[in-house]
């Protein structure tokens, strides 16, 4: 019971962030706008999913120091996304042009994102958590995306970040997305590091034959 209490209001704090991206471009305005409409469409299972599929995690010391990151993220992320892009796409004609090809390629490249987010936490079950720590009885992960690349959830939100950007024709989305690249790095060190504690000459190993983020660069 207290498990479908908590995916309800996970599912009614989704809705209310979806209700806010549309009142901040506009309304009604936003949803008659293809560009609009289908950003909505895309933005609802991400935000489902990301919801749905992210678990709090256990405390642990290679968490100690973590919170300043995770709330710079937050505060990077979700208010750009659901304030004030859309508000730049409804209010301003430039300097990017709206709803035009590059809106609807960064239409596919959000989409991309999404997909690759849920692709990792279907990847990880029950262990992607929000604390860096690692669970009882979690082994390490190197199937699906992580096959490819370490770190396909942080690659996944760079992704999705630029696409909303490049849809909504958004100069504050991609300075936000910008400025949130070093947090992440900073967030992956601190994940590295506790892996290689964890798992040790497994982890190693690992770090040989994948990259961080982009496969074969980097």
């Amino acid at each position: 019971m207290s498990r479908l209490l908590e995916w309800a209001g996970k599912l009614a704090f989704t809705a209310v962030c979806v209700a806010l991206a549309a009142l901040s471009g506009g309304g009604a305005s936003f949803v008659q706008r293809p560009v609009g409409a289908a950003y909505l469409v895309i933005f609802t299972p991400w935000f489902v999913t990301t919801a749905l599929g992210r678990t709090t995690g256990v405390r642990s010391r290679h968490d100690r120091g973590q919170l300043p990151v995770v709330a710079a993220l937050g505060v990077l992320s979700y208010p750009g996304i659901l304030v004030f892009e859309p508000w730049e796409y409804a209010t301003f004609s430039g300097p990017i042009p709206r709803d035009g090809p590059l809106a609807w390629a960064g239409l596919a490249v959000f989409a991309v994102g999404v997909a690759l987010n849920a692709w990792a936490m279907w990847a990880l079950r029950g262990m992607f958590t929000a604390r860096l720590g690692v669970q009882p009885g979690q082994r390490l992960v190197t199937h699906g995306p992580y096959r490819h690349v370490r770190h396909p959830a942080y690659l996944s939100h760079i992704v999705s970040l630029t696409g909303v950007a490049l849809a909504l024709s958004s100069v504050i989305g991609l300075a936000l997305t910008a400025a949130i690249v070093p947090v992440l790095l900073w967030r992956i060190r601190g994940e590295e590091a506790m892996l290689l504690a964890e798992f040790g000459d497994a982890y190693r190993e690992y770090t040989r034959r994948t990259k961080r983020l982009i496969p074969g660069v980097y």
